[in-house]
């Protein structure tokens, strides 16, 4: 879908998907009896919160009312067909790149991801709803603001972090999935994950993941690029540099300090590591963070 010509408007802030942030679903304008067709380019829940609408995702229709949690991915095919005169919504766009940057999150994603990819309707309760438009308009006051705050970048993030962790709960009841929805592989990457985010420091090598789980490395391996098209080394990887990236945010902590609390051998290595995944030094990348906040 055209980010230009959305099926479903942001208000103050179009997305730009240049710049493949975030931005806030708000003063709905909803083109739902046009029957245009279009294919999501980034990743879109929008919650109903008044009315009627009806929309197909990939070809099967849905009619969203109250309550109604719509979640499209990137490559839906969308297409609108209709909608009641009071409908009222609000929700999110984030773009694939960002979306990986908070990939550290459950996000319901990872314990209802074939779940959800069947299911891009959620009907979820009064409580669930009441927790997610209580961070839109939080995160879209930031979002909006005129003047923003200094660290304007890091706390959107972190609310939209917070938000992912509060509201994967509050899905995780709704659901309610049956184990027997997902295959032996599925499960093994959910294990995975689950290790990755409860490991702390995390270690950086498959083969200590393989063996925490039983299985091989190469099996791991391939277990993860059939679930998330990632190898398990690219999975850790990614994982490793979120936590890099939060502590070189923190200004009161020295390289000695990371490295040693991270458990990389050497500053060196760590230098290098950094220098390969993010592009630049520890050092540099602290600067042009702490500059841009």
């Amino acid at each position: 879908m055209d980010p230009q010509q959305p099926l479903i408007e942001s208000g103050k802030k179009a997305f730009d998907i240049e710049k493949e942030r975030i931005s806030v679903i708000s003063d709905i304008k909803l083109s739902f009896n046009d029957s245009k067709k279009g294919r999501a380019e980034a990743y879109v829940t929008m919650l109903c919160t008044n009315g009627e609408a009806r929309v197909s995702v990939n070809q099967k229709e849905y009619v969203l009312q109250k309550n109604d949690l719509l979640i499209c991915c990137p490559g839906d095919e969308v297409q609108g067909l209709g909608n009641s005169d009071d409908l009222s919504a609000c929700g999110f766009y984030l773009s694939r790149k960002f979306f990986e940057e908070l990939s550290s999150m459950p996000l319901g994603l990872i314990n209802a991801r074939v779940y959800i990819a069947e299911h891009p309707q959620l009907h979820i309760s009064d409580h669930a709803a009441l927790v997610y438009t209580q961070y839109y308009e939080l995160i879209r006051s930031k979002l909006t603001a005129e003047v923003p705050i200094k660290h304007h970048q890091l706390v959107s993030d972190l609310l939209l972090q917070a938000f992912m962790y509060e509201f994967h709960d509050t899905l995780e009841g709704t659901l309610k999935l049956p184990s027997t929805l997902f295959t032996s592989g599925e499960n093994l990457f959910k294990q995975f994950m689950q290790l990755i985010l409860k490991t702390n420091p995390k270690p950086r090598s498959v083969a200590w993941y393989a063996d925490q789980l039983n299985v091989t490395p190469k099996y791991l391996s391939s277990v993860c690029k059939n679930c998330s098209g990632e190898t398990a080394l690219a999975v850790i990887n990614r994982y490793v540099l979120e936590d890099v990236k939060r502590h070189l945010l923190r200004p009161e902590k020295s390289i000695k300090e990371i490295v040693a609390e991270l458990d990389f051998p050497s500053i060196s290595f760590f230098g290098k590591y950094v220098k390969k995944h993010l592009g630049v030094s520890p050092k540099f990348y602290r600067q042009r963070i702490t500059e841009s906040m």
